[in-house]
């Protein structure tokens, strides 16, 4: 047997590029954990992120408490921020609660819509054509525009207030499902098409779990605007509300209870996206853009 058959063809087996050496070589991870690489940048990046907040804190500080560069009726503050957490007490607790309710009530049933409105719309082109005018008419429409119809409608309760909320999430999650939508794929419907799927299959195991991130994004620009319609709804008039103790402190000039109200909602902002984004990342662990 000669060498060249004992050794076969070389096209047999792929051995690939030979393994790196030298400097040019990539670290070893010791640690056996394959997500450990990644880890260590996001730790970096959440440090520089609690840095930045701190140096603006400070820097609140000094501007306003430090060197008095700034008057306590132009930007209150810490101590005075505090004062005023201290003296409403529970009041603003009831008034975070009235806003957070309108808001994730609002939120949960005009995307829930939207989203529905949306599949159907992308399902059934006939209905596309009969929504898609009245839609495209009404989104660009601020929904605070139509507070005095609202108030006229439902007085100065919690049902306008919910209503606009509704209708801001609604807007966007119907555009953007219909968007998702479109955005799948044709190779993904066909192959499944090839393998017998019927449409209703195709439509629920290949359209609806592709437009899953998407969805989710969605949801994360709703509820942002849920809080600004809301709390706006609220600067007209309301009962209880963050944006009622606001509109009832700029009155005397009162900024410290001001910048607590703009505090508050930030708070209550960030801490619900930040319970969507989890949500979002469990629900598409599956996805590797997550």
């Amino acid at each position: 047997m000669t060498q060249h058959e004992a050794s076969g063809p070389a096209s047999a087996v792929d051995v690939g590029p030979p393994a790196a050496t030298g400097p040019l070589a990539p670290a070893t991870d010791l640690s056996g954990d394959p997500s450990a690489g990644e880890r260590r940048p996001r730790d970096f990046g959440r440090l520089i992120s609690l840095g930045v907040v701190v140096a603006l804190l400070a820097l609140w500080w000094v501007l306003t408490t430090g060197t008095e560069t700034i008057g306590q009726l132009y930007f209150p503050s810490p101590e005075s921020l505090w004062e005023a957490v201290t003296t409403l007490r529970t009041q603003l607790l009831d008034d975070a609660l009235a806003t957070l309710w309108r808001v994730v009530f609002s939120w949960v049933g005009g995307s829930a819509l939207g989203v529905a409105v949306g599949l159907l719309m992308a399902r059934a082109r006939w209905l596309f054509h009969v929504l898609n005018p009245v839609i495209e008419a009404v989104r660009p429409v601020p929904p605070v525009a139509l507070i005095p119809f609202v108030i006229l409608w439902f007085g100065i309760g919690d049902n306008g207030k919910i209503f606009l909320g509704a209708l801001a999430c609604f807007m966007v999650m119907v555009v953007n499902t219909t968007v998702a939508c479109g955005n799948v794929s044709p190779v993904y419907v066909q192959a499944a098409r090839s393998l017998g799927a019927s449409r209703n299959q195709v439509y629920r195991t290949v359209v609806l779990p592709a437009i899953v991130p998407e969805i989710l994004s969605g949801f994360r620009i709703g509820s942002a605007l849920a809080f600004a319609v809301v709390v706006a709804a609220e600067f007209q008039g309301a009962d209880e509300g963050i944006g009622r103790l606001i509109m009832s402190a700029s009155r005397t000039l009162n900024t410290s209870v001001v910048l607590l109200g703009t505090v508050v909602i930030a708070v209550l902002a960030v801490a619900l996206d930040l319970l969507i984004s989890r949500i979002s990342r469990y629900v598409t662990r599956w996805s590797a853009n997550r």
